[in-house]
């Protein structure tokens, strides 16, 4: 039986002290007559745009749609802007529904997301052999070893000693830390802009990779400076071929930019003035698969670059786009 409540966050961005929440609901056999914003027992907000035009949902839904949508500027107490919060939608016989958790839904559908969720099952199609993750320190109280299935081994490795790592080392260097062909998979997430070189990166993953074996990479197409001054590089769903091609002796499977965002200029000009119009993206993120060794080498090392290290204090915030 097909579900009778729809319900869609399309955006959910606070912006200094407001949270402006825009999307749509619809119940199949009972029409909405009220919208509220549940940010906790105390702030609960009426939206009282709701029933605008939704031409879009009805061409999914059905006529029945056509004023589902909502745009609204709320001002709750500072300490509720970015937490959990709820629809509840007052039916016309009375009654309500709780549309629960709009943090989560407002991120379904996001292919950012879901490129993960894609690596996974490729990585369970593996009868056998060996995972690592690049970046794999808990930074964040965040692990993502079990994830992996139980019959391939993991491996986590970091550029510094702490939970969740089993081997201190350099990602620029994998070859001479690991025997040739090892893995059938590697990923990591959020690490891309902090390599100094990604491209001699990408020659050393083919090195330890089997043929066929895949690698997944998230990283930030737009985020704010973090981790300096080892934050190097920003990436867009193009950049991957640039970096996994055949010269380098791979084939690019899947690239998706999500987590949609929108820049604002502190400086307000006739050049920027409709730039907060135009989505950015959080996130970027791809899946590559290995086709064939490479005869491809960079000769040169990190040392030779930057004097600097890798931050390890506690004023060196990490991305919070992260996924379990």
């Amino acid at each position: 039986m097909p579900p009778v409540l729809h319900w869609k966050i399309d955006e959910c961005a606070v912006y200094f002290d407001r949270l402006h929440l825009r999307g749509w609901c619809h119940h199949h056999d009972n029409a909405i007559v009220r919208v509220e914003a549940i940010l906790d027992e105390k702030s609960v907000h009426p939206l009282i745009s709701f029933g605008a035009a939704s031409a879009d949902v009805a061409q999914s839904l059905g006529p029945t749609a056509a004023h589902a949508r909502f745009d609204e500027w709320l001002t709750p107490s500072a300490e509720l802007l970015g937490q959990p919060f709820a629809l509840r939608m007052w039916l016309a016989d009375g009654s309500h529904v709780m549309g629960e958790d709009a943090l989560t839904n407002c991120a379904w559908g996001d292919p950012y997301f879901q490129s993960w969720e894609n690596f996974l099952m490729r990585v369970a199609q593996f009868e056998s052999g060996a995972v690592l993750e690049l970046g794999s320190r808990a930074r964040s109280a965040i692990t993502r070893r079990h994830r992996i299935p139980a019959r391939l081994e993991y491996v986590g490795l970091d550029i510094l000693p702490g939970p969740n790592v089993d081997l201190v080392g350099d990602a620029h260097e994998l070859s001479t830390l690991f025997p040739e062909k090892k893995f059938v998979a590697v990923f990591s997430t959020s690490v891309f802009e902090h390599l100094a070189m990604p491209w001699k990166v990408a020659l050393e993953l083919n090195r330890i990779l089997a043929p066929g074996g895949i690698v997944y990479t998230s990283t930030h197409q737009t985020w704010p400076p973090h981790e300096e001054p080892w934050d190097f590089w920003r990436f867009s769903q193009h950049s991957w071929q640039t970096l996994f091609n055949p010269a380098t002796g791979f084939e690019v499977l899947e690239a998706v930019v999500g987590e949609p965002a929108r820049v604002h200029a502190c400086r307000t000009s006739s050049v920027t003035v409709g730039m907060p119009n135009s989505l950015a993206w959080l996130g970027a993120a791809s899946i590559v698969r290995k086709t064939h060794d490479t005869k491809l080498s960079w000769p040169v090392t990190v040392g030779e670059i930057t004097s600097s290290m890798y931050p390890a204090g506690e004023l060196a915030t990490p991305p919070t786009t992260n996924r379990a």
